[in-house]
């Protein structure tokens, strides 16, 4: 008898019944009926906790009361009408809390979709879980100041050889780090669409046009770095209008992979590799000492080729070569 109740103990408390409202139950299923009293002296509990057992038990259907004395329901009759009313009351429940959530919603103008994350660490983190839940494409602004030097993303490798896109605009000083050029070169041969824009307003990436992140520098060298995880329609619409203003107006970036042969500066034929590496530098706004610096060669040849561009091409003026650059396609 106390092992069957125990485990009908266990499995009624499941259904919201207190202690005293189990044991009473249980001991008028394998028992008898009786009244408060003397139930109470069957169970050695207080008459008026029996009672309030009673009146509890009554309204959950489980018993009868007839001439101040108590049945049990049956069992298979009792637990179907108790679990009905326990669903009835957790659907009233959510339905209840989601009226308090809609109230909560309308009166706090902030959206409850904007989650802040704070630290490098932290930021890293959410940054590799945040383009790991891409599917389809990623939108991101890259600019400076950095809390770290170059690395690889291996997680953005991964997405790219898995099919999901990637565009990305760079901020025109993120190319003036050194291995800048190698670096981002890695992520375009992967199959990254890049582009170059003079002052890009911030750290964005946007994944699938449903959830974005923003990433903020400390205001000063003392706090650290912040981000805001955005879910919700209306932002994320935004900042997709946003990415797509500044990538329309940014230049194409063509970059080889890193490792790639540039003992070709000297060839007349054209566009050679470097060719393309350098007029696309340039098309940035890079001066010549830059693109040099990051190509690995001289200025002296980066200027010499150029040279020998404009002649091939019949251009007076830079201007005119990267016209003729764009039009023949070889950014």
């Amino acid at each position: 008898m106390g092992g069957r109740r125990g485990c009908g103990g266990d499995v009624l408390g499941a259904f919201g019944l207190t202690k005293p409202q189990e044991k009473v139950y249980l001991e008028l299923v394998g028992g008898r009926p009786g009244t408060a009293g003397e139930l109470a002296e069957r169970l050695a509990l207080g008459a008026a906790e029996v009672e309030d057992a009673l009146a509890g038990l009554a309204r959950f259907g489980l018993v009868r009361l007839d001439a101040g004395r108590a049945g049990a329901v049956p069992p298979d009759l009792a637990i179907d009408s108790l679990l009905t009313q326990r669903v009835r009351e957790l659907e009233e429940a959510r339905t209840g809390l989601w009226e308090w959530l809609r109230r909560q919603r309308a009166a706090d103008p902030v959206d409850q979709g904007v989650q802040m994350v704070v630290g490098v660490p932290a930021i890293i983190q959410t940054f590799d879980q945040f383009l790991r839940g891409a599917q389809d494409e990623v939108l991101g602004f890259e600019c400076p100041p950095y809390a770290a030097d170059l690395n690889d993303n291996p997680t953005e490798l991964e997405l790219l050889e898995r099919g999901v896109g990637f565009r990305v605009v760079y901020d025109r000083r993120a190319l003036e780090r050194p291995g800048a050029s190698d670096h981002i070169g890695r992520f375009v041969a992967a199959g990254e669409q890049a582009r170059v824009a003079v002052n890009v307003p911030g750290k964005l990436a946007v994944a699938d046009r449903r959830i974005a992140l923003l990433s903020f520098p400390g205001r000063t060298e003392s706090t650290e770095p912040w981000a805001l995880m955005v879910r919700g329609e209306t932002w994320v619409e935004v900042l997709v209008a946003l990415f797509t203003e500044v990538w329309d107006r940014a230049t194409p970036l063509r970059l080889a992979p890193p490792g790639s042969v540039l003992d070709d500066v000297d060839r007349w034929a054209v566009p050679t590799p470097t060719d393309r590496r350098i007029l696309s530098l340039l098309m940035t706004g890079l001066p010549d000492k830059a693109v040099a610096s990051q190509l690995g060669i001289s200025l002296r040849t980066v200027q010499r080729r150029l040279r020998q561009l404009m002649d091939v091409t019949g251009s007076a003026t830079r201007m005119q070569l990267g016209w003729y650059a764009a039009r023949n396609d070889w950014l």
